[in-house]
């Protein structure tokens, strides 16, 4: 089994994709924690996004990660 880690790179023959995805959030004016579907728990700080995955987890996405990531539908 091949092993990647932070100093590989893809191997011959990687593409390129965009995620297309409509994704429920609130923006969080606190400091929040949140359970995601594979038993973490999850850190927010006050500007961040709390997301719904659709399918009983939560996960934070940072407000500049948003900023340049998602648009409101």
């Amino acid at each position: 089994m091949k092993h990647f880690g932070v100093e590989d790179k893809l191997p011959d023959g990687s593409r390129r994709y965009r995620k297309t995805a409509v994704a429920t959030m609130v923006k969080m004016d606190e400091p929040f924690t949140c359970d995601s579907r594979e038993g973490h728990s999850l850190e927010g700080q006050a500007g961040d996004f709390l997301v719904s995955d659709g399918h009983g987890g939560f996960y934070p996405v940072s407000a500049e990660f948003h900023a340049f990531n998602y648009e409101e539908v």
